[in-house]
């Protein structure tokens, strides 16, 4: 059976809106919320849902047998579409929505870095350097940074990738004649 069309390409799609729409709602709560590390998790579930609902689509369509690397496509293309989308959707809110975010990222990374030091017990002037260095990074939002971030997650998100086809391939039987 041939495969007409990609299902990656409509839960990539699918997967930016939502992903999207939940950091729009994060941003709006606030960020607290919009830099939570559960927050990253929950998004983190979702969008593998997706790519894993890219993978049955696949399978389904190829008749219920389908390899590791015609798996692996379709779900890979989710996340490649879906990264995109958020990246270019951060981008713009970073940039030209709400600036004052950087600010509050940094804010949040030199806090959370400081309590996970103070949770290992770090020495103090250990914890002062640390919060010194990242005081001196730059965290504004440009087009190479974003790519960058756009590339990190895909080698991220193709890890995930082959995870899920590992799961979701199924070999068709092989009948051994005697």
């Amino acid at each position: 059976m041939q495969q007409t069309s990609n299902p990656g390409i409509k839960w990539g799609i699918i997967s930016g809106l939502v992903l999207i729409f939940l950091n729009v709602i994060s941003w709006v709560a606030g960020s607290s919320i919009l830099f939570a590390w559960w927050n990253s998790i929950i998004q983190l579930l979702i969008f593998a849902f997706f790519g894993i609902l890219a993978g049955i689509e696949a399978k389904k369509a190829a008749g219920g047998f389908i390899s590791f690397k015609d798996v692996l496509k379709p779900v890979f293309i989710t996340f490649i579409i879906g990264t995109l989308m958020i990246t270019l959707y951060q981008y713009v809110l970073y940039k030209f929505i709400d600036p004052s975010l950087v600010d509050a990222l940094k804010h949040h990374i030199m806090q959370a870095t400081e309590s996970t030091l103070r949770m290992m017990k770090a020495p103090q002037d250990e914890i002062d350097k640390q919060l010194d260095e990242l005081n001196g990074t730059d965290f504004n939002v440009g087009l190479s940074k974003s790519f960058m971030d756009f590339l990190k997650g895909i080698i991220f998100y193709f890890v995930i990738s082959v995870i899920i086809a590992l799961i979701v391939r199924k070999k068709a039987p092989v009948d051994v004649k005697l």
